[in-house]
């Protein structure tokens, strides 16, 4: 705690973290989250889509 009594994180070198660098770092994760996920959403969609231009080529036969 500081001399407030607030809390007070304390980095790996002992030194304590401003509560605006946690703000940005959680802002950060969360843009970074929000990224992933679009990505992701497109990689699927794209996966739908080359999965109906090539239909039944799973079923043929290989040989």
């Amino acid at each position: 705690m500081d001399r407030t009594g607030d809390e007070v994180d304390t980095g790996a070198a002992g030194h304590p973290a401003s509560r605006r660098d946690l703000t940005e770092l959680s802002e950060a994760a969360r843009d970074l989250d929000r990224r992933i996920e679009q990505h992701l959403a497109r990689l699927r969609r794209e996966r739908e889509l080359r999965a109906h231009d090539i239909p039944g080529q799973r079923l043929r036969p290989s040989g």
